[in-house]
């Protein structure tokens, strides 16, 4: 005012500044940190196996995971059936599985497409509706390197206003999930969360990854 700023040049940079403080908490509201480890050591952190079974459970339309190991527990298994259930009864649309055979990995055979599609239906979802599985392209086309899918992200609802993604080093087991040490960010704000199912899908679309 001193320097002979207006009422109205006032009030117009103390709503900027407002707006602008409250786009810093609606970010700081939309990360959080997300942990695995023996009790207690993680008791005043979000858990990882209660952040993904939240997100499984409150998903209204689809289902992204990405993981290195499919967890074959009693646990898991139920988990898994859960997801089945839902996506046969049309509560789910879309559910996709990126992950690394890493229980066959060493006996592919000579149609590892095959193999894995039949390993998949009898031991990991042996439940009629079924989800869309991709893998590492390089399995199939027999690359001399070692390489496997190792990410670890389970996105719900992409592409609607409740989006949400975990991106961690979790495997989607119980023994990563429940006895790891482990750590992971939780991000509720969907433009983010979208940009993580589009790169999965951007790598379909340019066949690093092959459906199953």
């Amino acid at each position: 005012m001193r320097e002979g700023g207006s009422p109205q040049l006032m009030a117009m940079v103390l709503e900027h500044l407002a707006d602008q403080r409250e786009a810093l908490q609606r970010e700081r509201d939309g990360w959080s940190f997300v942990w695995s480890g023996p009790e207690p050591a993680h008791a005043k952190t979000a858990d990882t196996f209660a952040t993904v079974d939240q997100l499984i459970q409150q998903a209204q339309t689809s289902l992204l995971i990405a993981t290195y190991n499919i967890g074959l527990s009693n646990q898991f298994q139920e988990l898994l059936e859960s997801i089945a259930d839902r996506l046969g009864s049309g509560q789910l649309q879309r559910v996709e599985l990126f992950f690394h055979p890493i229980q066959i990995a060493d006996r592919l055979g000579s149609d590892p497409l095959r193999m894995i599609r039949q390993w998949f239906d009898k031991e990991v979802w042996p439940w009629p509706a079924k989800p869309l599985i991709y893998v590492d392209q390089r399995l199939s086309s027999g690359a001399a390197e070692r390489c496997c899918q190792h990410a670890k992200v389970v996105v719900a609802d992409a592409d609607t206003e409740q989006s949400s993604a975990l991106v961690t080093s979790a495997n989607f087991s119980e023994a990563a999930q429940r006895h790891n040490f482990e750590a992971g960010w939780l991000v509720r704000e969907p433009w983010r969360a979208d940009q993580v199912a589009k790169h999965f899908r951007q790598m379909v679309a340019e066949g690093l990854f092959l459906q199953v």
